[in-house]
């Protein structure tokens, strides 16, 4: 993926968690993400299609945050979402972070394999909108 789109996804990300945020508010700003993420998504490609989409992003996330792994269960039918914010909550805050990075960065990398960059960014334009908590967005993939 290019560098702009990283940025876009690591300040999204970075605005709702905000800067020195405990485990606790980085996992609720993270799994808050991924049900809006859901809720848009889901019309368009169903339910199946978007635990399809996120199960296959934890898959390869695990590549290099294993820790992830813990959430995978055989074949997603669904968002275990409670699942992943078990494994979020057992992090220290910056891995956690960074590894739902990784986690957001594949799944919009696969959406763009399927239906095209432009599509992508209407679709998730509500997601990878800045946060309006009035955090400072950061560059989170360093």
């Amino acid at each position: 993926m290019s560098s702009p789109e990283s940025r876009r996804i690591a300040a999204a990300l970075e605005s709702r968690v905000g800067p020195g945020s405990d485990v606790s508010h980085v996992a609720n700003s993270v799994i808050s993400l991924w049900r809006e993420l859901e809720r848009d998504l889901t019309p368009i490609v169903g339910s199946r299609g978007v635990a399809a989409l996120y199960g296959r992003s934890l898959y390869l996330a695990t590549h290099t945050h294993a820790w992830l792994g813990a959430t995978l269960d055989g074949v997603q039918l669904t968002m275990d979402l409670d699942a992943l914010r078990d494994v979020i909550l057992a992090q220290p805050s910056r891995s956690g972070i960074e590894g739902c990075d990784l986690l957001f960065r594949t799944f919009y990398t696969l959406l763009v394999s399927m239906v095209g960059p432009e599509l992508t960014e209407r679709l998730l334009r509500n997601v990878l909108a800045p946060s309006s908590s009035g955090h400072a967005a950061q560059d989170i993939t360093q």
